[in-house]
């Protein structure tokens, strides 16, 4: 039988004696899986490994190695005497702006136990499901001209289905060999139709460069939208080219506010200033922070991005074309 496990630390955990799977990956998994999902937050402190393991029934050797996997791998962060925490890095950050997938196969498995598929059964029918369209899946590169904190690859992901390869325009420009071999590589290249030019200099000029179109989604828009003339919105990111992007993107579309970027840390030296703004736009990252100077009235908003849909049904339609070709 399955034994949970619960803390005030960590959340559920759950270990099944009888799945084929080893105990260490049913919970270094499971660990990423809460990651992923925003259960587990940048510098979250870990339980005791002894702690965890007798929470957990199993030997603490195993969830030591668990811990000892998951620094090595950039999850975590280990520091001599002191706890371990959760990574702050850019690696989970891309992970949580792909919660959207997780919440995709949670519904999957939820449609697979009504027809009776037990865990292992539908890890089974998933990793079959990979291993024959990996066999015939196209390489496709997405070329971001915007900070790592707006993960638009991550929407075409949603969107599509298939995994983007994200690079950094920065990259392209001061020519990485890595950024360059993974263009290089690509089956098809998307970017922003702004910037379609640029990449179309780089880019082998056989390979296709399709271009889309940058928008807030839908419910940020509109409530940007309903604003009063001139009404002022603040936009917060950790870093002040991100929350210069963000601004950038809205003020692309809504001409009648009155918009500034600004850094979290200068939120943080300049509170007072805070009722002065009718709206409060952050990226995902900073918004637990935020909520601390900000009543919960709605002035607060979560920044994500949309992708127009003319744009996104083009862009299915080649994906789909270009899988093709390759099949055949």
């Amino acid at each position: 039988m399955p034994t949970c496990m619960t803390d005030p630390v960590l959340p559920l955990i759950v270990v099944d004696t009888a799945s084929p799977i080893t105990i260490g990956a049913q919970i270094t998994e499971q660990i990423k899986l809460l990651i992923a999902r925003g259960n587990l937050k940048p510098n979250q402190p870990l339980p005791p490994i002894i702690q965890l393991a007798k929470y957990l029934g199993v030997n603490h050797t195993t969830v030591a190695q668990v811990y000892s996997e998951l620094i090595a791998l950039g999850y975590f962060v280990g520091n001599r005497g002191k706890r371990t925490v959760v990574a702050d890095s850019s690696f989970i950050r891309q992970m949580v702006a792909r919660k959207s997938f997780y919440d995709l196969l949670s519904q999957a498995f939820h449609s697979a136990s009504q027809y009776g598929l037990t865990a292992s059964e539908f890890s089974a029918a998933a990793y079959a499901q990979a291993v024959m369209v990996e066999r015939h899946q196209i390489n496709v590169a997405f070329v971001n001209f915007y900070p790592d904190s707006i993960d638009i690859s991550a929407r075409l992901e949603a969107a599509t289905g298939l995994a983007f390869v994200s690079i950094p325009w920065t990259h392209l420009h001061t020519k990485e060999p890595g950024a360059l071999e993974q263009l290089l590589s690509a089956d098809l290249i998307v970017t922003t139709i702004k910037n379609l030019w640029d990449v179309a200099q780089i880019a082998d000029p056989n390979k296709e460069v399709i271009g889309i179109e940058v928008q807030p989604d839908m419910p940020l828009l509109s409530h940007i939208s309903s604003l009063p003339r001139n009404a002022k919105v603040l936009f917060v990111c950790q870093e002040q080219s991100s929350s210069e992007a963000m601004k950038q993107i809205i003020d692309y579309n809504v001409h009648h506010v009155e918009s500034k970027a600004v850094t979290l840390e200068f939120v943080q030296n300049n509170v007072a200033e805070l009722p002065g703004f009718d709206l409060v736009v952050c990226s995902s990252q900073v918004e637990n922070q935020l909520s601390r100077y900000i009543p919960p009235t709605g002035k607060l908003m979560t920044f994500s991005i949309g992708i127009d849909p003319v744009n996104l049904l083009v862009l299915q339609a080649r994906l789909i074309a270009v899988e093709m070709e390759k099949v055949m």
